[in-house]
């Protein structure tokens, strides 16, 4: 039987305490700027526990919520001409929702990609929260099965939080409901640090359309990943390249070659765009629970010209193109160099420009974010599903073990089934969740 998701109950959470007059108004920062608008989802998963059934209540996560929006206060307010949050405490929304037919664990080691949405709230841009039409920036979902297991369903605004501020934020809720003394303490100082500043005649676009992205999962357990790194070590330069460099460089080599089997009149470029986080890469680095975008995308080319460079090469090309980021590229950015900011700019906007003469894969590693270790008291998450809806985007998220890698595909279906039927890349990865 298929899923059935019923909500049960609406609700907007507040802040606990309001936010002071002096922290009314949120500016958004220079990385803040370059980030699209647009809502990022995710989803845990918790088993059924006898011994914390009153912190998995309503009511107590509720009043977590609260308590935890009270340090986060800019999550509670609305975005306000793309520059900066009115931090008004007009709350988030909170849904409730019972879920029949089928038990957590069936979700779990069998998931449907497509049902797996009935556990997110509906999209935010159609919420109305008490404010008015404004959407909120964060939207929950908490689905309960019959089973007792319990999905944790939520979208939060892009433009305000990347992946590190997300994981920040979970933990700090959920520690908040265990009743943990030392509770996650965000850090809002990245717009003091890069001050947004007047950007005309951009905006970023790439990936985001009309059209209808598919998703799917391919799963590298440690195995899998030792024998590619092993590959990649034969003859190769690269030392010990790590498991997002090498499962990024594999997917990179199976999208360019699923791409050339296609008729294509004239060969392309093939763009990798990585996203790096640069809170330890400062020096000294940022605060570990730095709230905001602190991240930038890098590029690695193969070129039109060039036949498939094997994989030692793409992992040491995206190796390149990432530790090109590093403490001096970071002052620049703070120093608030003209020319630099200009030239980050135009890089961005080259790889956001449409199809035509290239074929670009963006990656983004939301690996060691510690969004497993968000323990609500009632354990740590079965199993963590990100998933972002933009062409040709792949975000990699540990498996449960630890030691493995989740590659959660988006691309248009017909692309999509391609690369689902390449017979080298499931020689290495599966569809079972570990």
């Amino acid at each position: 039987m298929m899923m059935e998701v019923e909500i049960i109950t609406r609700d907007t959470i507040k802040p606990s305490s309001p936010t002071p007059s002096h922290l009314k108004t949120y500016n958004l920062s220079y990385f803040d700027q370059l980030t699209p608008q647009i809502f990022v989802p995710i989803l845990l998963y918790y088993n059924y526990t006898k011994s914390t059934t009153s912190t998995s209540s309503s009511t107590c996560l509720k009043e977590s919520l609260s308590k935890c929006l009270t340090k986060f206060y800019p999550l509670a307010g609305r975005l306000k001409d793309g520059i900066f949050v009115d931090c008004n405490d007009a709350g988030v929304d909170y849904l409730e929702a019972k879920v029949k037919n089928c038990s957590l664990s069936d979700v779990v080691a069998n998931p449907k990609i497509d049902s797996l949405k009935q556990l997110l709230p509906g999209e935010p841009q159609t919420l109305e929260s008490e404010s008015g039409s404004e959407s909120p920036l964060v939207v929950v979902q908490v689905n309960q099965f019959q089973c007792g297991g319990l999905v944790i369903g939520m979208w939060i605004l892009h433009k305000v939080a990347d992946a590190t501020s997300l994981s920040s934020f979970i933990n700090g809720w959920s520690s908040t409901n265990r009743g943990d003394n030392v509770a996650v303490a965000p850090h809002f100082e990245l717009a003091t640090l890069f001050p947004g500043r007047k950007i005309e005649g951009y905006q970023v676009t790439e990936g985001i359309g009309e059209e209808k992205i598919a998703t799917k999962r391919f799963v590298f357990n440690a195995s899998a990943i030792a024998t590619l790194r092993d590959g990649a070590r034969h003859g190769s330069s690269v030392e010990s390249p790590t498991r997002v460099e090498v499962v990024s460089a594999f997917m990179w080599k199976r999208f360019i070659e699923s791409n050339r089997s296609k008729s294509h009149p004239n060969r392309k470029d093939y763009m990798a765009f990585h996203t790096v986080n640069l809170r330890k890469r400062r020096d000294p680095p940022l605060a570990e629970h730095g709230f905001g975008n602190m991240c930038i995308g890098v590029n690695a080319l193969v070129a039109a010209e060039n036949d498939v460079d094997d994989l030692s090469s793409l992992i040491g090309k995206i190796r390149v193109a990432i530790r090109g980021v590093d403490g001096e590229f970071v002052k620049k950015v703070e120093s608030g160099d003209e020319e630099y900011l200009n030239h980050i700019m135009a890089e961005i906007m080259k790889a956001c420009e449409g199809e035509g003469e290239k074929e670009q894969i963006d990656f983004s590693s939301w690996c060691r974010l510690g969004l497993y270790d968000a323990d609500f008291g009632w354990g740590k998450p079965v199993w963590v599903s990100p998933t972002l809806n933009l062409k040709n985007f792949v975000i990699l998220m540990d498996t449960r073990s630890g030691d493995g890698i989740e590659a959660w595909v988006n691309m248009l279906e017909e692309d999509l089934v391609r690369l689902e039927n390449d017979p080298e890349l499931l020689s290495f990865a599966s569809e079972t969740t570990i």
